[in-house]
C-alpha cells in the first residue's frame, strides 16, 4: 500500500458508521485503491437500504478526510449519491486551489 493510501486509511479511522457507532474501517466497509493514478475510496453501506442521509453523511466525511474520489457500492441510490459526491469533491478541490494561490 502506498503512503497516500496509508495516510487516507488512518484518517478514515475517525469516520463512524452511524447505525452501529463503530469506525467504518473496523467494520470492513471501505476499500482504498489507486485507479488510473487517482485515489478511490469505495464505501459499502451496512445495508442496501440504510437511511439516505446516513449514507450521504458518511460519503461527505470520506471526501473531506482524504479528498479522494468516493464510490458508494451495493446501495439502491448509489448512482445519484456518487454523482453528488463527485460534484462536492470538485467544488472542494476548486475552493482549496483558490485558497492555496
Amino acid at each position: 500500500m502506498e503512503e497516500e493510501q496509508v495516510k487516507c486509511l488512518e484518517n478514515l479511522k475517525n469516520v463512524i458508521e452511524p447505525e452501529t457507532g463503530l469506525p467504518i474501517t473496523e467494520l470492513g466497509l471501505v476499500r482504498i485503491a489507486k485507479e488510473n493514478g487517482e485515489l478511490v475510496i469505495t464505501y459499502i453501506p451496512i445495508s442496501a437500504y440504510s437511511p439516505q442521509i446516513l449514507v450521504i453523511s458518511v460519503g461527505i466525511q470520506l471526501v473531506k478526510e482524504c479528498n479522494a474520489k468516493v464510490k458508494i457500492e451495493n446501495y439502491y441510490l448509489e448512482e445519484e449519491i456518487n454523482k453528488r459526491l463527485e460534484e462536492l469533491r470538485n467544488e472542494l478541490s476548486r475552493v482549496l486551489s483558490k485558497t492555496s494561490s
